[in-house]
């Protein structure tokens, strides 16, 4: 009787081991996947490390090139020269010679050519590295412009196609620091927008020395 108690015994003990070893090889399987798991992300940290460097690089590389043989008079040759509202100064035009003592038309024609309406930048403050020099160009007061001028001049500024305008040749880092747009009520079917800005000006140091 003791001999068989004695053998129902062992056998209990055998089976409450008998799944150690498979626990201790699933322990050792997740640990191992859960190394494997911090392995990867690690890889994942250092790739995205990689691309981000390499992102800044090119970027750089971007700036560099963009900031070669800019054009110090840009902004008086492309931008000051623009004349905006040309389609209103026609019709004003057009109005005069039908009534020519329009005051208010002949006013607001003088308005748009004598220079009142045009873009005149002031340099506000330098500064200057290894690489480039920073110039802060400030709008001296507003401007009227329509639709198609303001499309025209954020091409020149921002250097981008906006259909059927393009950047120019020469154009330095442009960089608008502030801009502030307001609609003008001239008349229900005209659109003119009262534009003001600031921008910083970069330009290559070698352009200088």
């Amino acid at each position: 009787m003791k001999k068989i108690n004695l053998s129902n015994t062992a056998l209990w003990l055998v089976l409450a081991l008998a799944p150690l070893p498979l626990f201790f090889c699933l322990f050792h399987f997740s640990s191992g996947l859960q190394k494997i798991n911090q392995l990867q992300e690690e890889m994942e940290r250092i790739h995205t490390k990689v691309l981000h460097s390499q992102e800044m690089q090119r970027k750089q590389s971007s700036l560099l090139a963009s900031l070669k043989n800019p054009d110090p008079h840009y902004l008086d040759k492309n931008i000051e020269t623009l004349t905006f509202l040309l389609p209103d100064m026609k019709k004003l035009e057009t109005n005069l010679l039908e009534n020519p003592h329009d005051e208010q038309s002949a006013m607001r024609l003088q308005f748009l050519k004598n220079g009142a309406n045009s873009l005149i930048f002031s340099e506000e403050g330098i500064r200057t590295n290894d690489i480039f020099r920073e110039i802060e160009e400030k709008q001296q007061h507003p401007v009227e412009m329509n639709e198609e001028d303001l499309k025209k001049l954020l091409c020149f500024i921002e250097g981008v196609t906006i259909w059927p305008y393009g950047p120019k040749e020469g154009r330095p880092q442009l960089i608008v620091t502030d801009f502030r747009l307001s609609k003008k009520e001239i008349a229900p079917q005209e659109k003119v927008y009262v534009v003001s800005m600031q921008l910083i000006k970069r330009e290559n140091v070698e352009t200088f020395q």
